[in-house]
């Protein structure tokens, strides 16, 4: 097992306890303040942690070993998790959605000031957290942790709506503008949107990837400048890299020179593989070799 592995299941464990804790405080605050969207917020922070759930388990999955079913390994299995996240996350949406319409039918009631400090504090926390999860997400080349930290700043961008709904609800009260009190179910409204974009971007991701995404320019570029510093390798003629899930599949035709022997010219795609396989982020390899034939 590689060291990224256990890294990423202790940071999505930091992300669930941050998660846990938004949620309790987004739902009692919304209570107790009165504001339906920040009660929707918590809802909406509930998919968050439904996230953490699945990508701890799957991350769990991915540690098992290739067998004569699955040879190249368990990778994939984060694709398959992030799509049940997406569909999981436009059900969210849904029941948000029908909550903030049914209060339209009842007379509002404006939302304490108190609850413009639970949302202020709520944005700052989950736009911590989601530049904690991208930044992971890009050292760990993991797919399910950068879907997650998309969706945390994209909470991030809902709580800016609540707020501004909680302030112009918060205003109507005071001033006895009624029509400003609704101000709060309209932002519960606005954060529907918000919740459907990031449901359908981490769906196409999770299905680009199954289909058999490739890597990064740079990440290519950094792979073959080390295959060229290996001893022996004239160039690389041709280098793939495909996403497998949080590791990488590479497939690589290396140049040698042409009269050394078939020996020899194994033991440089040895190297090449073994040198390879020393980075975190590469699991299968696959060397070809070319002969150089001087003209």
């Amino acid at each position: 097992m590689k060291p990224n592995e256990s890294t990423r299941e202790r940071v999505m464990a930091k992300s669930f306890f941050v998660n846990a804790s938004l949620i309790a405080i987004k739902g009692v605050g919304g209570l107790v303040f009165s504001s339906t969207a920040l009660i929707a917020d918590a809802f909406h922070s509930f998919s968050d942690l439904m996230s953490d759930i699945l990508v701890i388990f799957g991350i769990r999955q991915t540690k098992k070993p290739p067998d004569s079913e699955h040879p190249m390994g368990h990778g994939k299995i984060e694709y398959v998790l992030s799509i049940f996240l997406g569909f999981g996350v436009l059900f969210i949406a849904y029941q948000i959605g029908r909550q903030a319409v049914a209060v339209f039918g009842d007379t509002p009631t404006a939302p304490s000031v108190f609850a413009l400090v639970v949302v202020g504090f709520v944005i700052v926390s989950k736009l911590l957290l989601s530049r904690y999860l991208l930044a992971r997400a890009d050292v760990l080349h993991s797919q399910v942790l950068r879907a997650s930290g998309k969706e945390s700043f994209v909470d991030v961008l809902g709580s800016v709506v609540v707020l501004i709904g909680v302030l112009f609800g918060y205003i109507g009260g005071r001033t006895g503008i009624t029509w400003l009190v609704y101000a709060d179910s309209v932002a519960a409204l606005f954060l529907v949107l918000f919740i459907v974009r990031v449901a359908l971007v981490i769906l196409a991701d999770s299905v680009s990837s199954i289909i058999g995404k490739t890597a990064p320019a740079s990440v290519i570029e950094e792979t073959k400048t080390l295959i060229e510093q290996v001893e022996g390798v004239r160039g690389v003629d041709k280098l793939t890299m495909l996403v497998y899930g949080h590791y990488y599949q590479v497939m690589v035709d290396i140049r040698v020179d042409g009269s050394q022997s078939v020996a020899e010219g194994h033991d440089i795609a040895h190297e090449v593989r073994k040198r390879l396989r020393e980075e975190q982020h590469i699991e299968h390899v696959t060397v070809h070799v070319n002969p150089e034939v001087e003209s």
